[in-house]
């Protein structure tokens, strides 16, 4: 078979494109068992000879595969003949010698149900081989490669590369590579680089047509370790571990353009090297010495060292003089546009180290004039951007750091804006700030699209402020010299950890010295919607210093929908799905930098299958943690009274405690009304009347924001004030053993039921009741899946003396009663909380 034109094109993208093909094929096909055999099976792809031998069976649930293609030794360059076709050009001109072999062998079974997949090897090697340009002064030479590539299961996380051998020589400079890869997400790297590179010979040799490359290149690597990072609960990844390295480079006279852009990066210098000895990301150090750089009319020279990427120490001397509209003519920055010029002096010595409020001796200036910035997310610029900042710290504390900006201003849609600042001390702040003009913030979102948010409405600032954070936490007022107003117009907030939209029709912030007021602002969210009266203080901290925002707020709602403010919550459609479709929707978290005072009034507060009315209560927000004080409202009709708090540990888990009381509420409605003390007191099924209630409770939530039973642990006591029992199982299964029906559906009156919870069994200390004459007395243990071990005695008429001791084992739905005394073997299995186990394991 013959063809002068071959194509092999896979999922878009073409391998073969008018390749020549010369082929010889044998192959036999047993069509009773579906047995494909390629006995014989020779190509010629243009200059590349390949076998392809090896058979396939097709089975009942996918195919069993053993083949196999070997392109026999053959000249280096026929390897390249087979290449896409925009090589063409390269290859022509290009001078190839040497010996080379491709081995590929897909070897398993194929199953779809059980996700099987056969293993793929790549096998190749290059002996003594040489490429040379026809421009070329002189060839890359004395190749040797040899490589292998495995990835079992044709899972890509599973690849290995191992490229035992990389060498070649260049003008008799000699590099050499060896590489090993194991895994992509939490890959195994080792690698031993070493090479001296004359990089203009290089791009010669090789015939590089996208950059032009001068210069001579020094470089060794050593690397050995593993790559590690973990997903956190918010999605985003941390690095955990990084491989042990060492790397040290040098470039002298370097040169780099693009062959479809204007200038080139000139004169080019530096010295870097680069270590982490521990495997710690924490413990890399870099140094950059002898820098020097020239783009068009512009140049950056100097040096820089970091030790630590956590607590780092960092010396620089940088200088940088730059022509911004140069970067685009430099560098394939697409649908971006720059203008102005730059100008930044930096000369810097010390630690930094924000938990100890260390910064290193500091004196740096930076000025831009007359910029402009146009990205592709929106089709206006920012233009008239001027900015004269300057950073200044002797010490090397934050005693005396101050930054001024004198000013930052800019023109944005034809409205222009001003900030002129002078910020010194960041761990006693000291502010003296003006802030004037309009921001059109959608659009101003739009020109840098940061991800995870989104903004729209506008911003009127009228702001001057002069002061210190000291004085404001001292409550020395009078020092302060805050005034003006800053105004939100049709603000909403989209953001990643909610599903719809914030949104503020119009608010006021007015500032008088120590305080920023809000006067009946409305906040909209999905069907919620607050009316937030009172003030903010500290703002200038809270924004410029990292202090937390405090302040006393009045907050009033007709109706607010907790599950619509969980971690991951869905959207909004209108219709919320049946309860059993609902996919985890995490909690509701809590800011950390809030220390705030709430007055809260809600007219219906509704929880899962629980409502509330009339909530009113004193609430405090502080470091993530909401306290409710004070709090009253009514649930099942009953008036009811709540203290405690509610903590997010993360987007899938909570801790709460509660102190509660209610006082003779109708137990029927509580039960059918309230989830959690449906589960804690199984037993009102079957009752009505007025029972009263005070526990105290504390446990976990999970992602649904339900109590984990097993973390439940408390104490209290239920008050049976007149309490009729129908039909309870328990006291039916009493009244047959004991042959006594007056103890079947009792008549219960203040009959006080104390207890615990912990660990999923609620145990009731000895409870003492009046049925009639007889006198029962219970005692023991209940699971909170409704199994029992309780210790009932029943004292008969005329004054209990005399009694019948029972057992009640079982259920509360099939409850076993047997005449005779508790024993050991009746106690409860405990199921301890398993998250709890593992925390304590690990402290």
């Amino acid at each position: 078979m013959r063809a002068a034109g071959f194509d092999f094109i896979y999922d878009g993208t073409p391998y073969f494109r008018n390749r020549k093909l010369q082929a010889e094929l044998l192959t036999g096909i047993n069509t009773s068992s579906l047995v494909f055999r390629f006995a014989k099976n020779e190509l010629l792809i243009n200059k590349l000879p390949v076998d392809f031998s090896g058979n396939m069976a097709i089975v009942k649930d996918g195919y069993d595969i053993d083949l196999n293609v070997v392109s026999g030794t053959t000249d280096f360059g026929n390897i390249f003949s087979a290449l896409p076709p925009e090589y063409d050009r390269w290859f022509a001109e290009t001078r190839f010698s040497g010996q080379s072999q491709i081995k590929v062998a897909l070897k398993g079974q194929y199953r779809a149900a059980t996700a099987q997949a056969p293993d793929l090897d790549v096998n190749l090697w290059v002996h003594d081989g040489s490429i040379r340009h026809n421009k070329a002064p002189a060839p890359l030479e004395h190749c040797w490669l040899n490589a292998k590539i495995r990835m079992p299961g044709l899972q890509p996380g599973n690849l290995s590369l191992d490229l035992d051998t990389l060498k070649f020589d260049l003008n008799g400079a000699t590099t050499s590579a060896a590489i090993r890869v194991k895994g992509i997400d939490q890959p195994y790297i080792k690698t031993e680089l070493r090479s001296q590179l004359d990089l203009a010979l290089l791009d010669s040799a090789l015939g590089l047509s996208a950059v032009d490359l001068r210069g001579r290149l020094d470089l060794q690597l050593h690397a050995d370790g593993t790559y590690r990072s973990r997903v956190n609960p918010d999605q985003s990844s941390t690095v955990t571990a990084v491989p042990v390295y060492q790397l040290d480079a040098d470039i002298q006279n370097g040169y780099f353009k693009y062959n479809t852009l204007e200038l080139p990066v000139q004169d080019l210098q530096a010295h870097i090297r680069s270590a982490c000895a521990t495997g710690k990301w924490q413990d890399i150090e870099l140094s950059v010495d002898s820098l020097n750089a020239v783009l068009g009319k512009g140049k950056v020279a100097g040096r820089l060292s970091v030790k630590g990427l956590d607590k780092s120490v960092v010396k620089a001397n940088l200088k940088a003089d730059l022509q911004l509209e140069d970067l685009v003519r430099a560098f394939p920055i697409a649908d971006y546009t720059f203008g102005g010029a730059l100008s930044v002096d930096l000369v810097t010595d010390g630690m930094l180290d924000a938990g100890k409020k260390l910064f290193p001796a500091t004196n740096a200036t930076l000025q831009l004039q007359n910029g402009l910035l146009k990205t592709p997310y929106y089709p206006q610029p920012i233009e008239q951007l001027a900015v004269n900042a300057t950073i200044k710290g002797k010490s090397g504390a934050f005693d005396d750091l101050s930054l001024q900006l004198q000013p930052l201003s800019f023109v944005f849609e034809q409205q222009p804006f001003t900030l002129r600042a002078q910020v010194q001390n960041p761990a006693s702040l000291r502010y003296d700030f003006t802030a004037k003009g309009t921001l059109d913030l959608g659009k101003i979102y739009q020109v840098f699209a940061i991800e995870g948010y989104e903004v729209s409405g506008l911003l009127h600032a009228d702001l001057d402020a002069q002061g210190t954070e000291s004085d404001a936490l001292a409550g020395r007022y009078q020092r302060l010299r805050n005034k003006g107003t800053l105004r939100l117009v049709r603000f909403e907030l989209r953001s990643a950890d909610y599903p719809d939209p914030f949104f503020l029709p119009g608010s006021t912030l007015r500032f008088e010295q120590d305080k920023a007021w809000l006067s009946d602002a409305r906040l909209r969210y999905r069907k919620n919607e607050f009316t937030l009266t009172g003030y903010a203080q500290n703002m200038i901290g809270y924004v410029f210093g990292n202090s937390p925002l405090q302040g006393q707020l009045t907050v009033s709602s007709p109706r607010v929908l907790i599950d619509d403010f969980m971690a991951f919550a869905a959207p909004s459609t209108g219709s919320a799905p049946p309860a059993a479709a609902r996919a985890p929707a995490g909690v509701v978290l809590l800011p950390d930098d809030l220390d705030l005072s709430l007055k809260a009034a809600v007219k219906e507060v509704v929880y899962g299958q629980t409502t509330i009315q009339d909530f009113s209560g004193e609430l405090a927000l502080q470091k993530g943690k909401l306290n409710l004080q004070k709090t009253r409202f009514n649930i099942a009709g009953a008036s009811a009274g709540v203290e405690g708090h509610y903590t997010p540990v993360n987007p899938r888990k909570a801790i709460f405690g509660l102190s509660f009381k209610a006082d003779s509420f109708d137990v029927k409605r509580a039960y059918d009304e309230v989830p959690l003390f449906r589960e804690m007191v199984s037993a009102a099924e079957k009752a009505s009347g007025l029972v009263s209630l005070q526990y105290e409770l504390q446990g976990r939530l999970n992602d649904r924001m339900e109590p984990v039973y097993p973390s439940i642990k408390g104490k209290g006591f239920v008050k049976l004030e007149k309490v009729k029992v129908k039909g309870l199982k328990l006291f039916g299964a009493v009244s047959k053993a004991t042959g006594k029906d007056d103890i079947n559906d009792p008549d219960l009156k203040a009959v006080v039921m104390k207890s615990s919870v912990a660990n999923n069994i609620i145990t009731i200390e000895r409870t003492k009741m009046k049925v009639l004459g007889f006198r029962p007395r219970i005692e023991g243990q209940t699971s909170l899946d409704g199994r029992l071990n309780l210790r009932f005695r029943l004292g008969l008429p005329p004054f209990g003396v005399i009694g019948i001791p029972m057992t009640v084992t079982g259920t509360s739905d099939n409850p076993v009663v047997e005449i005779r005394k508790g024993r050991e073997a009746d106690e409860l299995e405990e199921e301890v909380d398993d998250e709890e186990e593992e925390e304590g394991g690990g402290r």
